[in-house]
């Protein structure tokens, strides 16, 4: 294995900085949640853990059903049965950050990060408020996005 100190190849010349360079405190940005998202961002957090697992193919479809928009639910079966064929071993995802947005009443827009065999790839959801006959509040994905390779 080599280490960053044996790439220096002259240690007399001053172009040359040896690695590693002088620890500095990293700038992290600060994650803003916009509008109420109590309660509303810890269910986010579960419905993009599940959806990191079907996106990687470790869940089935079908259990996002009743959450997912006809439109989604078929965009994101397209991609999991053109992706991962039967007997292909599926890889566990962890999502490691959420950042949710209330756009109004109605609508939420979620942000996150997963990581997925050391690397890191993102999903971006739209969700709804919907009410049904029972009064009971429900959200709905309405649209997703993601980024793996």
């Amino acid at each position: 294995m080599i280490t960053a100190t044996a790439l220096v190849t002259d240690p007399l010349n001053a172009d040359q900085v040896p690695l590693p360079f002088p620890s500095q405190t990293p700038l992290l940005p600060v994650p803003i949640e916009r509008g109420d998202v109590g309660e509303l961002r810890h269910r986010c957090a579960k419905f993009a853990q599940a959806l990191a697992e079907v996106i990687c193919g470790r869940r089935p479809v079908r259990q996002l059903g009743p959450w997912l928009a006809p439109d989604v639910y078929n965009q994101l079966s397209r991609y999991v049965t053109a992706r991962y064929g039967p007997g292909t071993p599926a890889r566990s995802p962890r999502v490691v950050s959420v950042h949710v947005s209330r756009t109004n009443d109605r609508s939420a827009e979620v942000t996150a990060r997963f990581v997925l065999a050391g690397r890191s790839h993102a999903i971006a959801i739209g969700l709804e408020r919907q009410t049904d006959q029972s009064a009971r509040i429900s959200w709905r994905c309405t649209a997703a996005e993601w980024a793996i390779n």
